[in-house]
Formats: structure tokens, C-alpha cells, sequence
């Protein structure tokens, strides 16, 4: 069976290094990624077998967000993930491992380790895929159009990670009904309670990410003597403005070099 394995390091030499150690396993290519965004892209694109992801990277996506992603979407959760990073500390390796991470490796590995150690622990996490496989092919064959179960006629068959997709927006869908029925039980001043206090709700988790928001811009820009309703952003260039500018405002964003 062949196997396609998803190398995600931002070195080089370190995806050389485990493409060498790993050439002795047989049928098995390999996907290269430098970082946490390229990493997601192929996921999405390629039928991935295997991963093998730094934790540190640069860009937006850290190896721990990718985990994150993969193991949170009931398309890919499937995928086993070696973590080898030069990460050591207990709580990253706990906290990979509780994340989903199949396995967890200290790089770097001695030369003797890369000959045994990393070659066998992809064996492994490769064979938990032929058992999935094998299972679901088990499966499907009870599902060939045409045969019966019950007095239901079955018309086809989708894969285990699209039976849990469609579950889940199943449920969800009828939670959200159910909460549709208790507003229409409801008389009109219930309901208009639990609507003013579900907007109310809304408007101060909104109004708290804004403080917050811009009390991280205040410590990084230094705005601490402007107050949020005297400046707005334009949404179009980024600009911050200030509302009725004063003459010491003013003389605040003067160019230094004037001043001297």
C-alpha cells in the first residue's frame, strides 16, 4: 500500500534528514512544507497518510495551531501526527500529546535513532491507517447499492469523516430548532425579554473585545492620553483619526524635527 507523508519544517536539512532515515520504508512519498499555512493548504488538497510537524515555525501558523486544526476537523482527525521538535519541555510534549499527537520526538535524534527509532514509529502510525482502512472497507461492503438493511434499501455509501461532518450539523441543526420552538412557546413579553437580554449579552462582549482591542493598540502606539470616542478608524486606508483635533493634539503628532 502507498503512503504519502506530509513533512512540515521550516529547515531544510532537517526534512532531508528524516526523508533519508524514513527511505527504507517502502512505497512512500513525501509533501514538504516550511510553515504552519503551506502545511494546511496541502492537508486540504493532498489525501495525506502521515504527519511529521515542527512545533515552531514561523508565519501565523505555529505547528501547535496546525495540530490544533487537524485534530478538530472530522475530516483530517483521522491523519496520525509524529510531533518532532526541538521542543523538550514536559508540558509541550503533554500538551501535544493531549492535543492528538500520535507521538512525540526531541530532535535531534542520534544517527542511530533516525536509523530505528523514527523509521518505526511511522511504521507504526501508518499501520493504525491500514486498520482504519481495513475496517471501513469492512464497512462498505455492507454498503453496496442495492442490498438491504431491514426494510431500508441502501442507494450508497459516504466515507466515516463525512458520516461525522453531516452528524454534526445534524445535531446542531436541531439544537437550533429546538431553541426556535421555545420561542415560539413563548407570549410576547417572555419573548421580548429573552430577546433584549440575548442582544444586551451581545452588545457587551462586543464592547469588551473593543476596549480590549484598543487598550493593546494604546500600550503599542502610545495613545494614552486620547480616550476611544475622540479617534475612529478610516476602514479604507487604516488611518486613525482624531474627532475635533485641538491645537495641543495637534502639536502631539508634530514631526520632531520641527520642534528643535
Amino acid at each position: 500500500m502507498a503512503y504519502q507523508i506530509l513533512l512540515v519544517d521550516d529547515v531544510l536539512l532537517n526534512r532531508k534528514v528524516v526523508k533519508v532515515a524514513l527511505s527504507c520504508l517502502p512505497e512512500v512519498t513525501f509533501l514538504e512544507a516550511t510553515d504552519g499555512v503551506n502545511a494546511l493548504a496541502l492537508i486540504h488538497s493532498q489525501t495525506i497518510d502521515l504527519i511529521i510537524l515542527d512545533l515552531i515555525m514561523p508565519g501565523d501558523e505555529s505547528g501547535y495551531d496546525v495540530l490544533r486544526e487537524i485534530k478538530e476537523s472530522v475530516l483530517y482527525q483521522h491523519i496520525p501526527v509524529i510531533v518532532y521538535s526541538a521542543v523538550s519541555d514536559t508540558a509541550s510534549i503533554r500538551q501535544a500529546l493531549e492535543m492528538g499527537a500520535y507521538d512525540y520526538l526531541i530532535k535531534p535524534l542520534k544517527p542511530q535513532e533516525l536509523q530505528s527509532v523514527l523509521p518505526e514509529k511511522v511504521r507504526d502510525a501508518l499501520q493504525s491507517v491500514e486498520k482504519k482502512d481495513e475496517k471501513q472497507i469492512v464497512v462498505s461492503r455492507s454498503c453496496v447499492p442495492g442490498a438491504r438493511v431491514g426494510e431500508q434499501l441502501v442507494v450508497g455509501a459516504v466515507t466515516t469523516e463525512e458520516a461525522a461532518a453531516i452528524k454534526a450539523l445534524t445535531n446542531h441543526k436541531t439544537e437550533l430548532k429546538l431553541q426556535l420552538k421555545r420561542l415560539f412557546d413563548m407570549d410576547k413579553e417572555e419573548l421580548y425579554c429573552t430577546l433584549y437580554d440575548r442582544l444586551i449579552q451581545e452588545m457587551g462582549e462586543v464592547s469588551a473585545a473593543c476596549e480590549q482591542w484598543w487598550d493593546e493598540k494604546y500600550d503599542k502606539y502610545q495613545w494614552d492620553n486620547i480616550v476611544g470616542d475622540e479617534i475612529e478608524i478610516d476602514y479604507d486606508s487604516g488611518q486613525v483619526l482624531m474627532k475635533n483635533t485641538t491645537e495641543s493634539a495637534e502639536h502631539q503628532f508634530d514631526d520632531p524635527k520641527k520642534q528643535e
